[in-house]
């Protein structure tokens, strides 16, 4: 991220830093909890994980999340992995001038109900980015306020289940004339996402 920002990177405001990586106790578990804050025990193997990434940008924020296996996946991972990245595809082809938030929403909700999942939602498909971390608008069913390119959104559906584990990408999206960009630029396959472990 620091390499992407380039050596003339300057931080414009005050806080946790200007390019961080962390996770806010979204492990194993505790990854259900979509703003979980502190896990009371050591990650282990076999643990899912949700790694966030932010920047300052000029004064705006940047966000992008991972979640990340410690370890092989088991079959359960791979399965609830592969849905969570089928909404996020779903929503990101959505994004675009004119749309409506609740139709980004929905259609994240039509992917979560085909395969099952509807009952681990516990969180919004996304929300605006700007000078706050977390902004209008918010990407949900009820919000028909309409995108406008140079919006700055998140897209980042999820699945949460209780004693198991959660499911996210975040990705920053800009609203462009023509459609939208992912200006984030990570992995998101479940390859890439397995960290091994000894």
């Amino acid at each position: 991220m620091k390499r992407k920002l380039g050596a003339e990177y300057e931080q414009t405001r005050g806080g946790l830093g200007s390019a961080r990586a962390d996770f806010r106790g979204q492990v194993g578990e505790g990854s259900a909890i979509p703003h979980a804050i502190s896990i009371r025990r050591k990650m282990r193997r076999g643990d899912v994980l949700i790694t966030g990434a932010e920047a300052d940008i000029a004064g705006y924020s940047a966000e992008l999340e991972r979640t990340m296996i410690l370890g092989k996946p088991t079959a359960r991972q791979k399965k609830y992995f592969q849905i969570m990245v089928k909404m996020q595809d779903a929503a990101l082809s959505t994004y675009g001038p004119e749309v409506e938030c609740s139709e980004v929403d929905k259609a994240t909700l039509k992917v979560a109900h085909e395969n099952g999942v509807t009952d681990y939602l516990r969180h919004h498909s996304g929300h605006g980015l700007g000078l706050e971390e977390h902004e209008p608008p918010w990407i949900d069913q009820g919000n028909h306020e309409r995108l406008k390119p140079g919006m700055i959104l998140t897209c980042e559906p999820g699945i949460y289940i209780p004693g198991f584990g959660g499911f996210r990408h975040s990705d920053t999206v800009l609203i462009t004339k023509q459609g939208s960009e992912i200006i984030t630029k990570y992995p998101r396959d479940l390859e890439s996402m397995t960290i091994r472990a000894r």
